[in-house]
């Protein structure tokens, strides 16, 4: 058997790297759209009631501070301090609508006028 070659990294226009941090999973999209509903702020019990018993715990912990480390959610204490205290999780609207607008853009088809020839 031969050795493994390292899997290549897609290219992407580099003003879309924010959004592979989100990683676009359904627990981090679950996580987004259950702190837009109530008001954009959840303590972590809150945030894991409100996504109901089928996801760990860990997997919404370990989702947040991946939202956290590029720049979507932020919690109200130090990462550091969080074992044992309530955290409070908020989302960064603006972040997270500006990366967004930035796919569209990037995935919009640009209009360009249709050349003749005679």
């Amino acid at each position: 058997m031969g050795a493994c070659l390292p899997t290549p990294t897609p290219r992407s226009p580099s003003r879309l790297d924010a959004l592979v941090g989100m990683g676009m999973n359904r627990v981090k999209l679950a996580i987004v759209v259950a702190l837009t509903e109530h008001g954009g702020t959840l303590s972590t019990p809150d945030l894991v009631a409100s996504l109901g018993e089928g996801v760990a715990a860990t997997t919404i912990a370990r989702n947040l501070n991946e939202l956290e480390d590029h720049g979507y959610v932020t919690g109200d204490v130090p990462r550091d301090d969080r074992r044992r205290r309530r955290t409070h999780w908020t989302l960064n609207h603006a972040k997270l609508h500006a990366d967004l607008r930035a796919l569209i853009q990037a995935t919009t088809p640009s209009v360009e006028t249709p050349t003749t020839s005679d």
